[in-house]
This record gives structure tokens, C-alpha cells and sequence, in this order.
């Protein structure tokens, strides 16, 4: 076999496979939106939620209690037995109605946001593994290359050895050089493949599915960071759950203060019928409990103020992380150029004794590539964080 021809089996290595699945990140997030059990969960929480909240608002339902009792009498020595039917319907109960309702209806939103923000997540990683398994690809790309051409000056190498042109230590030098860059290579591979996978558990496809990624087509928002940091101050997941659960604990002790709290029921029973109206006046307790919520609420203002101002630094340190990421991709535009400028001076000067530098150049082409892949995913990754932080989406940053 010829070097030349090895060179070729090489570079074509791992093209070879039966039907492919094309896949593009929308029809990624579709199937996972069928097939994610967190989002599964999410969704029978809220239904629960919004039977709990109809339960809330339903306090007058009825409970229908039934009753007997078996009495001996000494004097008379007979046996009584007495039965009784008494339905019991809560007219009202002051202030614990209104709190129960509210309540549930802020558990009921803290789910559908907590929904709202797994589907950020779940676009947000897509974008992740898409960039991931992309890079990976050329990364190993680059590695056949290189491997390629190590593989060949170690072979050429071995027959100077044979001829006694060449030395044991310049073969097993040659040689740890080729299996340097056989490792590199098989570890890109290794992380590609990793990515396909996780796309597949993902989107719940059976992990033998032959599938392909789509390119990632990504255009740089014309947005002001002051005003995607407003926005994520109002939109933030976390903030307004933060401010719901504080919410709850206000609604807890607005219960607590009430010390007239009346409870009026409707009794209706074979012995006898009424509206009884029950008043608690004294709780000693009531202190300890204000106490004891008043000391929560105060944690989660605190932890509230601690993630606004981990928002905020995001928003203000991300000028200076753009600045760089544009002038990394500038970087890698220049590099390419030359690159490719090289690459078309060495092909013009090829010659059989030039055929290393021909291929050196041809590895420092596709890792000029490579880099310029990265500088521009980097920067897409960038805004997406941001935009998810926002409460937008990040798909919207793709075309």
C-alpha cells in the first residue's frame, strides 16, 4: 500500500454507515418535550395543583359523617342502639379561606414557572450539545490529520531503518509521536460520540439510531446588556419564585395575626340541625409561629437580594466577556486566513520531496477551522446563557 493511498483510507475513516437521522436543535427540543421525565413531572404537579387550587375555592363542600352506638341498661336490662346521619358543610372560616386559596394559587404559579424555565434549560442544552458534538467532529478532523501524517513519517522512518539510514531512536521517537496523536484522535471521538448520545437520551431515541446534527446558523442580537439585565431582573426564574415563596410566608402570617378567627358551620343531622359558630380567643402559640415565619420570610428576602445581585453581576461583567469572545473570533478569522493563503502557496509548490509541509499545512487549515468554529459557538453559547437568565429564549438567537 502505498503512502498516498493509506494517507487517503484515513482521512476517510468514519464516513462510512448505514441510514442517517438528520436532526436540527427544534426537532431535538420536540422530541425531548415528548420524552422528559422532569417536564412529565412538572406538568401532573400542576394538574394537581390546579385540582388543589378548585379544592381551595370549594371550602363549603360537604363531609357527610355517619354514626352508632350500642347502650346496655342495668335498670331495665335491655340493650339501646342509636343511629344518626349529621352532615357538616363549612359556611365560612375567616381569614384561612382566603390564605389556603392564595396559597395554592402561588404554588400553582411556582410550578408553571419552574415549567417555563426547564423548557430555557432544556433549549439552552440542546445549543450546548450541538456545539459540543460539532467542535468534537473537527476536532478529530484535525487529530486524523495529524495522525496521518505521523503515521507516514514513522512508516518511511522503518524502511530507512531497513536500509540503515536511519536509527532505533528516531523510529520509536517517530513512533511515540504517531501513537501521541492515535490517542488524541480517538479521544475526540470518543467526546463526539459521547455528545450524539446524550442528544439521543435526550430526545428519547433508542441509542443505536445512526443520527447527524445539524450546523448551528447564529447571528449576534442587536441588544443593549443594560436593557437584557432590566429584563432579567423582572423575568429571572429564580427572582420570581424567590418572590412567590415570600409571598406565601406573608399570606402564613397574615393568618397567624388574626385573633378573632371565627369558624361557622352548617350541621344537618337525624338528631337534630344548626349553624354552629366556633371563636378561638386566646393561642398560645400564636407568638411562636409569628416568630418562627416572620424569621423565614426574612431568609428568603435575604437569599432573594443574593441571587438579584449574582443577576446583575452577570450582566455588568458581560461587556468585558463580549469584548473578548469578538476579539478571539477576530483572531481566528485572521488565522484562517492565513491559513488558507498557506494552504494554497504549499499545494502551488507541491513536489513529491514537499509532501510533509503539504500536509502540515493541510492539519493547520482544518485547526484553523477548528478555532474559528469555537470563537463563533462561543459566542452564540454567551448569548444564550444571557438570554435564558432573561427569560428568553435561546433558540430565538438561532436562524
Amino acid at each position: 500500500m502505498t503512502h498516498a493511498l493509506f494517507l487517503l483510507l484515513l482521512l476517510l475513516s468514519g464516513s462510512l454507515g448505514g441510514e442517517i437521522l438528520r436532526l436540527d436543535p427544534k426537532s431535538v427540543y420536540e422530541l425531548a418535550l415528548k420524552n422528559n421525565k422532569e417536564i412529565q413531572k412538572l406538568e401532573h404537579q400542576i394538574k394537581a395543583l390546579e385540582v388543589d387550587q378548585q379544592l381551595a375555592q370549594r371550602y363549603y363542600l360537604p363531609v357527610v359523617y355517619a354514626g352508632a352506638s350500642l347502650l346496655y341498661d342495668l335498670d331495665k336490662r335491655e340493650t339501646r342502639t342509636n343511629t344518626n346521619i349529621t352532615v357538616v358543610s363549612l359556611l365560612y372560616e375567616f381569614q384561612k379561606v382566603r390564605t389556603r386559596s392564595e396559597l395554592s394559587r402561588i404554588r400553582k404559579e411556582v410550578a408553571q414557572i419552574m415549567l417555563r424555565q426547564l423548557h430555557l434549560d432544556l433549549q439552552l442544552r440542546i445549543v450546548k450539545l450541538f456545539t459540543e458534538a460539532h467542535l468534537y467532529r473537527k476536532l478529530a478532523e484535525v487529530k486524523r490529520e495529524e495522525m496521518a501524517i505521523a503515521y507516514v513519517r514513522f512508516d518511511r522512518a522503518r524502511e530507512r531503518k531497513e536500509l540503515g539510514l536511519s536509527t532505533d531512536h528516531e523510529v520509536y521517537r517517530l513512533e511515540s509521536l504517531y501513537r501521541e496523536k492515535r490517542r488524541e484522535l480517538l479521544h475526540a471521538q470518543q467526546m463526539y460520540n459521547h455528545a450524539l448520545l446524550e442528544t439521543k437520551q435526550l430526545a428519547g431515541l433508542p441509542y443505536e439510531t445512526l443520527i447527524e446534527l445539524s450546523e448551528l446558523n447564529f447571528r449576534e442580537p442587536s441588544v443593549e446588556f443594560t436593557l437584557l439585565k432590566d429584563s432579567a431582573l423582572r423575568e429571572n426564574s429564580s427572582l420570581k419564585i424567590k418572590e412567590l415563596e415570600i409571598k406565601s410566608y406573608e399570606e402564613d402570617i397574615m393568618a397567624v395575626k388574626q385573633v378573632l378567627k371565627p369558624r361557622v358551620n352548617l350541621r344537618l343531622s337525624t338528631n337534630g340541625s344548626g349553624v354552629e359558630v366556633s371563636i378561638p380567643v386566646y393561642d398560645a402559640s400564636r407568638h411562636y409561629r409569628l416568630e418562627y415565619l416572620t424569621s423565614l420570610k426574612n431568609s428568603l428576602q435575604a437569599e432573594k437580594e443574593g441571587i438579584r445581585r449574582s443577576v446583575e453581576l452577570i450582566f455588568f461583567s458581560a461587556p468585558y466577556e463580549w469584548e473578548y469572545l469578538k476579539a478571539s473570533l477576530a483572531e481566528a478569522l485572521a488565522k484562517d486566513r492565513f491559513a488558507e493563503e498557506n494552504l494554497t502557496l504549499r499545494r502551488s509548490e507541491y513536489e513529491l520531496e514537499l509532501a510533509f509541509d503539504l500536509g502540515y499545512a493541510m492539519a493547520e487549515k482544518t485547526e484553523a477551522e477548528r478555532r474559528l468554529m469555537e470563537a463563533r459557538y462561543k459566542l452564540l453559547l454567551f448569548w444564550a446563557k444571557l438570554f435564558s437568565l432573561a427569560g428568553r429564549e435561546p433558540f430565538t438567537l438561532l436562524e
